[in-house]
């Protein structure tokens, strides 16, 4: 590879030799370290065909009058020629060196940032905390240590459980992963005395207890703020009565059946969309902050749907440039009264029926029972609907300790 690129430089001519003693010119090329290479005959014009170099070449024209032979040139190659070949062209060569220059300027900033795995952190609020961070568009690679990025995210957020910073070529990868949503009811206090009551009026569907006494079984009807599994436990003495009392913090798995109602109504006259057929594209070249508008001006419409794609100028998977053409689509559209069928009308409340189902669902709260009822008139679309789930109901609340009475501080004492 090395003296391929070698040859090139120095140059080189591809070559046919004819004459009456070929092969004592190539004798002669030998004795005199002229190189020669890709030797091969040429049956036709009764020769030879091989490469030489400029050098070679220039040397060799003393051999050709002393063996009569003669050599035709067939192509030049390598650099020299190029460079005459082109040479009414500088502005060209100095073009590509400019802008190999200019890449390799480019290439040692970030201009792409990659944000996976975000919800409830927007990926806006994460690239101001990089901006604030000095971690931004068009700062320079040397300057980015992932690693402490990496921890800052993770002291400056609490939501964000684990998080990769990678740089790569022209372009900055944030993955992020955050905490699972926590249950308040289920998150334990401390220390202290705590009871754990019901949210909500409902039957209880299942009880598990870890610390406490349970007051309640699987089938009972509570009320709101009755207590479930009370943080008080009984000391009992030799004669099975309450000798003292023990608080903690009561802690168990506690579902109930409850009911949930659901009541929506859609009218069935709307403002429909519609397209007067009208568009327009319009492209800007950005270039860092230069802003250069391509082609017409826009339309003015009263109404128009937008669209604007950015397409970044990339030259390899991860290498990036501050190049980007922003190409915006618009649709002109006017709004017009219509009406929904009865059809229509009801899929859109089935669809809002489902979308409150699905708020269950999502959180794994299985549902026992469900009934809906949609009835449509001439102006509207009412939906009543209820289901039984089975949801936790657990919530602390403060122990009610109970004094002892003289006779009992009497004989703790004497104890």
């Amino acid at each position: 590879m090395l003296l391929s690129m070698l040859k090139f430089v120095q140059g080189f001519l591809q070559v046919t030799l004819t004459g009456s003693s070929p092969e004592r010119f190539l004798n002669l090329c030998i004795r005199r370290n002229i190189l020669i290479w890709n030797l091969c005959p040429n049956k036709e014009a009764g020769g030879f065909d091989f490469c030489i170099s400029l050098k070679g070449f220039r040397a060799a024209k003393e051999l050709l009058k002393k063996t009569h032979t003669s050599i035709k040139i067939r192509k030049k190659c390598g650099l020299p020629f190029c460079l005459y070949r082109y040479r009414a062209r500088k502005l060209f060569a100095v073009g590509i060196i400019l802008c190999m220059f200019l890449l390799g300027i480019c290439s040692k900033y970030v201009w792409k940032i990659e944000i996976n795995g975000t919800s409830e952190l927007s990926q806006d609020m994460i690239l101001t905390w990089l901006e604030k961070n000095d971690t931004s568009f068009g700062t320079k690679k040397r300057q980015i240590d992932c690693a402490a990025i990496e921890a800052a995210l993770r002291s400056d957020f609490d939501v964000i459980a684990w998080t990769s910073v990678k740089l790569e070529g022209t372009k900055l990868t944030v993955d992020i992963q955050e905490n699972l949503p926590e249950d308040e009811a289920k998150t334990l206090p401390e220390e202290g005395a705590w009871d754990l009551a019901a949210s909500e009026e409902a039957t209880i569907a299942s009880i598990y207890t870890r610390q406490g006494t349970p007051l309640v079984e699987k089938g009972d009807i509570v009320s709101k703020g009755a207590i479930l599994i009370s943080g008080r436990l009984d000391i009992i003495d030799d004669n099975g009565e309450v000798a003292n009392y023990r608080y903690v913090v009561s802690d168990g798995d506690i579902t109930g059946t409850v009911m949930r109602a659901f009541e929506s109504s859609l009218s069935r006259s709307y403002q429909k969309k519609v397209y007067t057929g009208a568009q327009d594209t319009s492209c800007t070249l950005q270039i860092g902050d230069l802003r250069i508008p391509l082609g017409r001006k826009p339309e003015n419409y009263s109404a128009c749907e937008t669209t604007v794609t950015d397409r970044q100028l990339q030259l390899l998977p991860d290498l990036y440039l501050p190049v980007h053409l922003f190409v915006t689509d618009r649709k002109a559209y006017v709004y017009q009264a219509a009406t929904y069928t009865k059809s229509e009308v009801e899929a859109l409340a089935k669809e809002k029926w489902e979308a409150f189902l699905e708020k269950f669902t999502q959180k794994g709260i299985p549902i026992i029972v469900k009934n809906v009822k949609i009835e449509t008139d001439e102006k509207n679309c009412v939906i009543q609907g209820c289901i039984q789930a089975e949801v936790p109901i657990g919530t602390y609340v403060p122990t009610d300790r109970i004094p002892l009475s003289q006779q009992q501080e009497t004989d703790t004492a004497d104890e």
